[in-house]
């Protein structure tokens, strides 16, 4: 019996890398303020710059962007908010 144990257990953790989940549940957001009007290549490629820095801190074999929007913010500024999906853990042994 003690000999089957590891092998069970290791089954186990096996499984609950690989159990499917509510894809929508992993949805989340990071967001980056900035001057109102100031959507030009070279700011939107710094804030780009800027989100992928902090998403890359959480999700750590990449992500998916599910939407990108931008929001009104007070005092002349706004928010790009992105809201992402990080990329699942696959157990290969190979």
């Amino acid at each position: 019996m003690s000999r089957w144990l590891p092998i069970v257990a290791l089954a186990f953790a096996v499984a609950a890398c690989t159990t499917a989940h509510p894809p929508d549940r992993l949805v989340f957001g990071v967001s980056g303020e900035r001057a109102a009007g100031a959507a030009t290549p070279q700011a939107d490629a710094e804030m780009r710059s800027f989100l992928d820095a902090k998403l890359n801190q959480i999700c750590t074999l990449g992500y998916h962007t599910v939407k990108v929007e931008t929001l009104a913010a007070e005092e002349g500024k706004e928010l790009v908010d992105e809201e992402v999906r990080c990329r699942d853990y696959h157990l290969t042994l190979f």
